[in-house]
This record gives C-alpha cells, sequence and structure tokens, in this order.
C-alpha cells in the first residue's frame, strides 16, 4: 500500500542519499554514481512519484518559494546573532524542502517593505515570526491574499493559522522551580513587554506563581533587548538596584548568556550568589557553565508545524477555525544554574 503522499524527501528517505541526489537524478544532472542512480529510481519507480501533485496544481506563475520573515525593528542584528531564529528556520527549511519548496528569510521592520517582499519574489507563501495584535503584517498578508501562518503570535482573528507554546506555562514552571527551592526575592528580565505577546504571557505565568506565593515585586519587573547585549547591560541595574534578590528569570536564553557573562566579571557565582533560569532551551545552553535550566521547546518543530499548515493552505484544504491555533508544550530542563536558597 502506498503512502497516502509520496515527496521528494520521502523518497530520498527510502534511498537512504540526501533530497539533492534524488533531485540530481530526477532532472539528470550532478555527479551520481549509477548504482545510486539506480537505486534512487528503483524506489521513485516503487513509490508511483511523480513530483508534488499540489504544488504542480498552484497558479501558473509559481515560485515554489515561501517566505519567513521575522518582525524586528533591528532585523540584520537580531536575526545574526539569536540562535533561536537558526533552529526555527532549520525546522521550517527541511519541512518545506520535502514538499519541493524553498525558502527566503527576511527581517522586516515596516509593512511597506513587508508587501514588497511578498510581490517580488512571487512568494507562494509566507510564515511570519512575531506578528502583534493590529499589526500590519496582518492586513498586507490578507490583501496579498497569499496563504500565511504565523509564529509566536497572539492574534485573536480566530480564522488566522497560527503555531506558538504555552508561553505562560513556561514561565509559571520556571517561577514554580525557584519557589520550591526557597527563593521569594525573584527579578524577571524580560524583552519588549506588549499586551499579548510572547513576553506578555510569560510575565502572567511568572506573576500568577509568584503571586500565589505573595512574592511578586512589580519593581523587580525588567525589561531589556532580547539578546546577549541586552542581558548584559541588565545586569549591573540587577547588582545595583535590587541587591535582595536571589533569583533572577530570564525570558530567552540569549538574554540569560549576557547576564552570565557581566556576572561573572562583576564576580559573582552562580548559583551561589544567584540562581537562574532562561527559556527556549536552545542548544547553546548545555554549554554555558553553569548549565542554564531553562523552559524547554521544540523549536524545530514549531518550524515543521508551520509549514504543514502552510501547504494546507496552499492545497485549499482549510481546516475548521477551532483547529487554527496550535500550541506546542514546554517543560522544564533542571541543569545547574539554580540551587536551594
Amino acid at each position: 500500500m502506498l503512502p497516502k503522499e509520496v515527496t521528494i524527501k520521502y523518497i530520498a528517505e527510502k534511498a537512504n542519499v540526501s533530497i539533492a541526489t534524488v533531485s540530481n537524478v530526477i532532472n539528470d544532472k550532478g555527479r551520481v554514481s549509477e548504482k545510486t542512480a539506480e537505486r534512487v529510481r528503483s524506489v521513485i519507480q516503487q513509490y508511483q512519484y511523480q513530483g508534488n501533485l499540489a504544488a504542480k496544481n498552484l497558479r501558473t506563475n509559481k515560485s515554489y518559494l515561501f517566505g519567513v520573515v521575522v518582525s524586528v525593528t533591528q532585523p540584520e542584528r537580531k536575526l545574526k546573532d539569536n540562535p533561536f531564529y537558526w533552529e526555527l528556520i532549520s525546522g521550517i527549511e527541511a519541512e518545506a524542502s520535502g514538499y519541493e519548496f524553498s525558502i527566503v528569510l527576511k527581517g522586516i521592520d515596516s509593512a511597506e517593505e513587508l508587501s514588497a517582499f511578498i510581490n517580488q519574489r512571487n512568494l507562494d507563501g509566507v510564515i511570519i515570526v512575531g506578528a502583534e495584535e493590529n499589526s500590519s503584517f496582518v492586513k498586507v498578508a490578507e490583501e496579498s491574499n497569499i496563504p500565511a501562518v504565523y509564529i509566536d503570535s497572539y492574534l485573536e482573528d480566530v480564522s488566522l493559522y497560527q503555531v506558538r507554546i504555552d508561553d505562560k506555562q513556561g514561565g509559571a514552571a520556571a517561577a514554580k522551580h525557584l519557589l520550591q527551592l526557597g527563593h521569594r526575592k525573584v527579578a524577571l528580565l524580560s524583552g519588549k513587554l506588549t499586551y499579548n505577546s510572547v513576553n506578555h504571557f510569560r510575565w502572567e505565568g511568572c506573576k500568577e506563581e509568584l503571586s500565589a506565593f505573595d512574592s511578586y515585586d512589580e519593581s523587580l519587573l525588567i525589561e531589556t533587548d532580547t539578546s546577549a547585549e541586552g542581558g548584559y547591560a541588565a545586569a549591573d541595574d540587577i547588582i545595583e538596584k535590587f541587591p535582595e534578590i536571589t533569583a533572577v528569570i530570564c525570558f530567552s536564553d540569549i538574554t540569560a548568556l549576557g547576564l552570565y557573562k557581566r556576572l561573572n566579571e562583576k564576580g559573582y557565582e552562580i548559583p551561589k550568589d544567584l540562581s537562574i533560569t532562561g527559556f527556549d532551551g536552545v542548544y547553546f545552553t548545555n554549554y554555558m557553565i553553569p548549565e542554564l535550566t531553562t523552559i524547554k521547546q521544540d523549536v524545530g518543530k514549531k518550524g515543521v508545524t508551520a509549514v504543514n499548515l502552510l501547504f494546507e493552505q496552499i492545497k485549499s484544504n482549510a481546516w475548521p477555525v477551532e483547529n487554527r491555533r496550535i500550541s506546542l508544550p514546554v517543560y522544564l530542563v533542571e541543569g545547574e544554574s539554580t540551587a536551594p536558597l
């Protein structure tokens, strides 16, 4: 029995070769040994692969391109410096290649730039990361009549396809962990705190959990840039203004990385002097000394899920509105950066 959908990725897996090798065999180009080519052709014949039929039914001026747009105010630096985006793009790219699509990544800070990007690239779909409520990006995508998926957004329009994690539960888990260790004076190191944003829900989770122990203090909420530089710059404020704190919850791992560096420079020992938690669980946390306690999410799966939602729209398989918001789980990974008070 043949699988429901045979893609070039599926053929590559069955033939134990790369997607590029399958493409080279199909198009009779590149250097592929005859033995490997025969194996690939045999698998193609076995599974009756004829290319992606859904893609062939797209509009005649199809580009086979998905756009991945990150909503940022400083696009170049933010994309380059935060490994979170590397892992997200890796998941998106791997899944898109299975549909024989390529992706184009761009950091964008205006509606006009997004409109030009969609039209000039003749995109078949767009994934937008970090769009906020009433964002002009949503309006541009709708006016462009292009399939769209929103990652890490909390948009109230139920007709929009969205993929995110349970940010509130993650914030609560970080706070609960520190409370169980005896900490009551806990600072929160957040990115820009706007309503219905990722940071907003992480803050809400922390606030509710800390408040249950009468341990939430609004003055200990610190907003900084979501970057290593932001964490580094915030460290002096934390040390000088809040000497009573015993722990810090960082709303991203990259911010925790910067905080680590400055605390080390100032002679602080983690977790003896300050317990630190992060959020995201990106790969480098395993190499931080001490290893960072963090709220883990599957960043790659978030990208894979977004591509699948995008392609369902391209194939005109509209999902019921109640199924268009997908929330992926998070969980605490205990490292060595937190300790009992």
